[in-house]
């Protein structure tokens, strides 16, 4: 339709180690651990660290998905 303007968002190419922690809702300190087992890529632009957002995604899609057991009220516990 001519006239409506269409809004894209844009994926930055990197994030700062702390924007990288906010996003995975982490500490900074458990992004460092990543970098340095070079689990997340990180590059240098003088003094700032930038970490690939495409890392950051690629590391949050690897993680195991969590599967919880629906529980009844007061019902009798099974031991697996």
């Amino acid at each position: 339709m001519p006239g409506i303007l269409e809004v894209k968002a844009i994926e930055p190419a990197a994030l700062s180690p702390q924007g990288a922690a906010d996003y995975l809702s982490i500490s900074k300190r458990a992004v460092s651990i990543l970098i340095a087992d070079e689990v997340l890529i990180a590059r240098k632009a003088g003094a700032r660290t930038l970490v690939d957002f495409a890392s950051v995604k690629a590391y949050y899609a690897s993680l195991p998905r969590v599967t919880v057991h629906a529980s009844i009220p007061n019902a009798p516990q099974v031991r697996r």
